[in-house]
């Protein structure tokens, strides 16, 4: 074996200059991202990173709708897409192959790039109708945003963990079940994305919602059941007629990348995002960041770092454990 191992090393060495260039990896001159829906906030940040992405990386972006998180991964795991937006716990789904989604099938021809901002599970409700805590669900009719996004993968887990069992969970865009909960087909959303979703906090600008919460045991309860999935609070601040700040549950965002990108490339698209992250966050007002401290990284998650990325978050005076890193 290393006999052959060194004559292959030896006939690389002696190889026209032309044919190891041959070899090295292509950067590509245009590139496609998966974002979301309208009224999501990948659709908003997204096309926004893009822009950043185009000059830092001297490529063409262009932009999928996609549903959102799944449906992103599925784009990259196809060859659809080369970047992209998801929820940590619907892309630890995907690795590991959980989920009915995933249909078993562990999807990794994807990777982490770099934390986005907090998300969380949005629940609303009519004030008339009298619902106003996660029990008060049981039995209803509950839209969860775009079939693909990662309400449309939590959401109803969240609640069925929880002890809640809706009556139905529907997909659809964000502003069409806004409109069929003001109908009354619909009893309840359960949107899951930046706090607040835009599509939210229009809705809240108008007065007459409860915004629904979880209590403790329900979070815990969520928790054990969602890998990723950890307790977050709404503030009072967030929308628009809130009283109170309310519990719920979230995860991070995270942009990501083909697992084929060039190291080159995955380093120009995270380093641009890095350096202009207040600026792509006030694109999405109330939102909070992610974190980004000394403990920023969650090394329980599956879900690798692209070389590339991991270098300019380390460039960037972030921790990046050599174990977290796969090409």
């Amino acid at each position: 074996m290393a006999r052959g191992r060194r004559a292959v090393l030896g006939a690389m060495a002696g190889a026209p200059l032309a044919a190891r260039a041959a070899s090295l990896p292509v950067m590509p001159v245009a590139i496609t991202m998966g974002t979301g829906q309208p009224g999501g906030g990948f659709s908003v940040y997204g096309q926004a990173w893009g822009q950043l992405a185009q000059k830092a990386a001297r490529i063409s972006v262009s932009y999928r709708a996609s549903g959102g998180s799944a449906a992103n991964i599925l784009l990259v795991e196809q060859h659809a897409a080369q970047l992209g937006l998801a929820v940590l716990a619907v892309a630890e789904q995907a690795w590991m192959g959980q989920g009915a989604w995933t249909s078993g099938v562990k999807l990794q021809g994807f990777r982490a790039l770099f934390p986005v901002f907090g998300a969380s599970l949005q629940i609303f409700a009519p004030a008339r109708s009298g619902l106003r805590r996660l029990r008060d669900l049981d039995g209803k009719r509950i839209g969860v945003g775009p079939a693909g996004g990662a309400g449309a993968v939590l959401a109803a887990a969240a609640l069925t963990a929880a002890g809640v069992r809706p009556q139905l969970a529907i997909d659809g865009l964000y502003h069409e079940q806004i409109e069929l909960l003001q109908k009354g087909r619909i009893d309840a959303c359960a949107f899951f994305g930046v706090t607040p979703l835009p599509a939210v906090r229009a809705a809240a600008a108008s007065g007459g919602y409860n915004l629904i919460g979880f209590e403790r045991g329900e979070i815990a309860a969520a928790r054990r059941a969602l890998p990723g999935i950890g307790p977050t609070v709404i503030g009072r601040d967030a929308l628009p007629h809130l009283s109170a700040a309310v519990a719920t549950i979230g995860s991070e965002a995270i942009a990501i990348g083909a697992a084929s990108l060039p190291e080159g490339l995955a380093h120009a698209v995270t380093r641009a995002a890095l350096i202009h992250r207040a600026a792509l966050l006030r694109t999405l007002p109330g939102s909070g960041p992610a974190r980004l401290d000394a403990g920023w990284i969650d090394r329980s998650s599956p879900v690798p770092f692209h070389p590339g990325a991991a270098a300019a978050l380390r460039e960037a005076g972030l921790a990046v454990p050599d174990a977290l890193v796969r090409g």
